[in-house]
């Protein structure tokens, strides 16, 4: 009795110092159901997340980041890891709609950046990381648009990314913000190990027909453009505050870059609702805005049951926000599918749980090509 009485006081001691963690489980069209465990602490001068995913159908992903105030503001280490099973094969040139089967995507990175300011509401930034990733296909990519026996086949791909990033960030609350500006510029060199070897695998249609061809392209430059903007709206007939953010983005890379680089349409908030890896390529931009309604100040959730069962949690009762949304962009590149712009449409249940964790749902529909997704995330919006 005695020891699970100290034990229930630990844990109350860590939770209680700034320990924060979420079990569950939800469904996306893509992958099935998915169970997931996020974590996070806060401290001083030490933050840290953890956010694991394990499908139902054997895929899995792994997102952990540690905050330091080792020099300058803040120095962050970031490794992801993913194993994604996709059922459609998009390796295919620019006009030809079919797909041909599934293939497995395993990618890793880890990112070390140094955070410094710069001013007042301006931030500076050092990066350096390293990617690799490997893709399972039943089919070799020269044979697949032609009449012959599938060949199994394992294409890979390396990145060494070292750039700099500058900020100009009024958010007061980077998580929640209210009335705010934010313009960021990041600039980025890329080297690509291994890219002589004939399974290197660039996003250019020649793969798919000439497998001896010598790749020109050993790195890469690339440029990013991010500017959002956030006010709150008062209307008198409204009963509860609304909130207005807009994004204005774009990048572009200099030469032909791999799978592993390119610019994905359909993750995060880039395009919500598009196809996993449907819309890749070496430049892009994206138009897009969603208004949050700030229905309920003190909502109730299933984590109330933590409140309950450990002492000294927190009773969490979080500000709760139905965030419609609208997405204008366009991807461009040889590889590219579809060339012209895309809108995409959807709406989300967004968990304001502290200044450091917003949990956010999104659902979201791509007209052009018919399909929904679903995106589960702990990280603000636009």
């Amino acid at each position: 009795m005695k020891k699970a009485i100290l034990v229930l006081v630990a844990i109350a001691t860590v939770v209680s110092a700034g320990w924060f963690f979420v079990p569950g489980a939800y469904w996306t069209p893509q992958d099935g159901g998915i169970g997931f465990l996020y974590v996070q602490g806060e401290y001083p001068k030490v933050g840290w997340t953890a956010d694991g995913r394990y499908s139902f159908d054997g895929d899995y992903w792994l997102d952990t980041e540690l905050r330091t105030r080792f020099i300058g503001e803040q120095t962050d280490l970031r490794i992801e890891y993913s194993r994604d099973s996709l059922e459609d094969d998009w390796r295919k040139r620019s006009g030809d709609d079919e797909t041909i089967g599934g293939y497995i995507v395993t990618e890793y990175s880890a990112y070390l950046r140094q955070h410094f300011n710069a001013g007042k509401a301006n931030k500076f930034s050092l990066f350096a990381g390293l990617r690799h990733g490997d893709y399972e296909s039943p089919y070799s990519a020269n044979i697949l648009s032609e009449d012959q026996d599938t060949i199994e086949e394992t294409l890979f791909a390396d990145a060494v990314d070292i750039g700099l990033e500058f900020s100009i960030d009024s958010r007061d609350d980077p998580e929640n913000p209210q009335t705010a500006y934010y313009f960021g510029i990041k600039l980025g060199g890329l080297i690509f190990p291994g890219s002589d070897k004939p399974d290197f695998d660039y996003i250019d249609p020649m793969q798919l027909t000439d497998p001896d061809r010598k790749w020109p392209p050993s790195g890469s430059g690339y440029i990013e453009l991010d500017q959002r903007f956030f006010g709150k709206l008062q209307m008198d007939e409204v009963p509860f505050p609304m909130i207005l953010a807009l994004r204005i983005g774009g990048g572009h890379h200099v030469t032909e870059v791999p799978h592993l680089v390119a610019f994905k349409a359909g993750v995060d908030d880039f395009l919500r609702g598009v196809d996993t890896r449907h819309l890749m390529g070496t430049s892009y931009y994206i138009m897009s805005g969603e208004l949050r309604l700030q229905l309920w100040e003190e909502s109730i959730t299933p984590w109330i049951l933590l409140h309950w069962l450990i002492p000294g949690y927190e009773n969490p009762r979080p500000i709760l926000e139905i965030v419609p949304f609208m997405e204008y962009g366009k991807v461009f590149g040889t590889y590219v599918r579809d060339d012209s712009q895309q809108m995409t449409i959807g709406a989300g249940l967004h968990w304001v749980f502290t200044d450091y964790t917003v949990l956010r749902w999104d659902v979201g529909y791509w007209p052009n090509g018919k399909t929904w997704s679903a995106y589960l995330s702990f990280e603000p919006s636009i």
